[in-house]
């Protein structure tokens, strides 16, 4: 099963970063999903959770889409 977690851009960034991008489906941060401000990334995994995101929260295929619709997260842009 997928799970997704949201992390600060800053916890992915950071030269002291402890994301081991091996262990997400997501191999790099240039194919992670960022939030409209830059802020906020979107990580995921298959299977047990990586140690280096013990303790944030963890959410399903169906709340993280509610999630991802929320305006943090897309842009209202009309053309």
């Amino acid at each position: 099963m997928i799970t997704y977690v949201i992390l600060n851009t800053t916890e992915i960034t950071d030269e002291e970063s402890i994301i081991d991008f091996s262990k997400l489906i997501n191999r790099n941060a240039s194919m992670l999903r960022y939030s409209v401000d830059g802020t906020k990334a979107l990580v995921k995994y298959n299977g047990e959770q990586p140690d280096f995101l013990n303790g944030k929260t963890t959410y399903t295929h169906s709340e993280i889409k509610a999630v991802m619709q929320t305006n943090e997260w897309t842009s209202n842009i009309e053309e």
